[in-house]
């Protein structure tokens, strides 16, 4: 006789909180904090075919029961699912205001602002500095090292997930010094003495954004 079968149901709630787990990592973005553009667009294939794994498995909530009761060993699992989940709720119910900090230097307003879109332009430096000579640009990054009185301004790139990430930088200047591991949003000139570099007109500390990967 068929009736409420408890290892159908919780492979269900498995499948049903993975979805959730995934859809909330990839609207609120978090999602590359771990894994890179290129990589996060095959999760759209899991979120079509992951709805398709739940409507199958809830035709087997009601079936015949297994003689041996296996539930317990899924709480684990389940256990750690509900643990991710709300703590990405609880870190997304913050403010982030990294976004709402500008600069009241007018040169701003036509700076070229760096982002995962043309980041591309720290390499074009070595081979086309000339284009970009006393361009302004704004960049947030983190002090990676100095080497003499410039330091590398930089972030860290991905090329599949956080694990074979990579820095990408600009030496740049600055009349004041910081801590290794700062992260500053900046506005600066790139100017040339033997090397492109950039020259700071105007800083602001600021926190790690959301998204520290390029």
């Amino acid at each position: 006789m068929k009736k409420f079968n408890v290892d159908e149901f919780i492979w269900l709630l498995i499948l049903i909180l993975i979805t959730v787990y995934i859809s909330y990592l990839m609207i609120s973005g978090d999602i590359y904090n771990y894994l890179s553009v290129k990589t996060t667009k095959n999760l759209y294939i899991a979120l079509v075919i992951l709805p398709i794994f739940i409507i199958v498995q809830s035709m087997k909530v009601i079936s015949f029961n297994s003689r041996k009761d296996t539930s317990m060993k899924f709480l684990p699992i389940i256990f750690t699912l509900i643990v991710g989940v709300l703590l990405l709720i609880r870190n997304n119910s913050y403010d982030d205001r990294e976004e709402l900090i500008s600069f009241n230097n007018i040169l701003a307003k036509n700076a070229i602002e760096i982002s995962h879109e043309n980041h591309y332009i720290f390499e074009d430096l070595n081979s086309k500095g000339a284009e970009y000579l006393g361009r302004y640009v704004v960049f947030t990054g983190h002090v990676y090292k100095y080497e003499e009185e410039k330091f590398i301004l930089g972030r860290e790139e991905m090329n599949c997930c956080a694990a074979d990430s990579y820095m990408i930088g600009i030496k740049t200047f600055s009349k004041d010094k910081f801590k290794e591991g700062e992260w500053l949003k900046v506005l600066g000139k790139i100017s040339f003495d033997g090397e492109y570099y950039l020259e700071i007109e105007e800083y602001i500390r600021v926190n790690p954004p959301k998204n520290i990967y390029f």
